[in-house]
């Protein structure tokens, strides 16, 4: 069975906002690209007309089969019972985007997956447990699970924007630019997608995220090098 992430179309998404800054990085064709849990290969289809080779590893074998036509090759492994080698200082561009929480052993994991970075860029994203959603549901004592979303019934570990950084430098990583996204009101409605009549309001849910990433901010995206 298929997992139940589908690709987030929206500008200020982290599906769009990763794929629009390796856009701007003006990496030559054939960048060695790992996106680290690609699933159906949402970034692969939007990177496709840059000719990069892009490698994926993704745990379910059917994700992997709908995302393989944009990747030059997918490993398909869990994380947590074992990590593919490759060659050291490989890749262009790693992208781990929302997997860390998932790991029992995320620091190991970034660790790992250093190694085979070419002194380029490795990025990062997860949601925000500071969120103002969640502190509201707190305050009147809920703190439930969900089946996706920030409070993902399948995630090891909860991230706020300080502990997110600190587990990027303990792995040895620098942190270099941080994005944010909004809470996806398109996902909620239709209404607040580009050309409806509530789009407006779901630019300014963006400024207010950019502003104020801490209380704000839905997901953090996290542009790191190795130090």
């Amino acid at each position: 069975m298929t997992t139940v992430y589908s690709l987030k179309a929206d500008k200020y998404s982290s599906h769009m906002q990763i794929a629009e800054f390796i856009k701007s990085l003006g990496l030559l064709p054939h960048s060695k690209i790992l996106d680290v849990g690609c699933s159906k290969g949402f970034l692969g289809k939007n990177l496709s007309k840059l000719n990069f080779d892009l490698y994926g590893i993704e745990m379910d074998k059917n994700d992997a089969k709908m995302a393989r036509l944009h990747y030059k090759d997918i490993k398909i492994c869990d994380l947590d019972f074992g990590m593919p080698v490759f060659k050291e200082n490989f890749f262009d561009a790693i992208v781990m985007a929302d997997v860390l929480e998932h790991l029992k052993n995320p620091l190991k994991a970034l660790r790992h997956f250093k190694r085979f970075s070419k002194n380029g860029y490795i990025i990062i994203s997860t949601g925000n447990v500071a969120n103002i959603w969640i502190r509201i549901n707190l305050l009147f004592g809920r703190f439930d699970y969900t089946g996706k979303g920030i409070l993902d019934r399948t995630h090891v570990h909860l991230y706020t924007l300080k502990n997110f950084k600190s587990l990027a430098d303990e792995a040895g990583l620098g942190v270099k630019q941080v994005f944010v996204t909004p809470i996806p009101l398109p996902l909620v409605s239709d209404l607040f997608s580009k050309g409806n009549i509530f789009h407006l309001l779901h630019k300014i849910n963006y400024m207010l995220a950019f502003l104020w990433k801490n209380l704000f901010g839905y997901q953090f995206i996290l542009v790191c090098e190795k130090k």
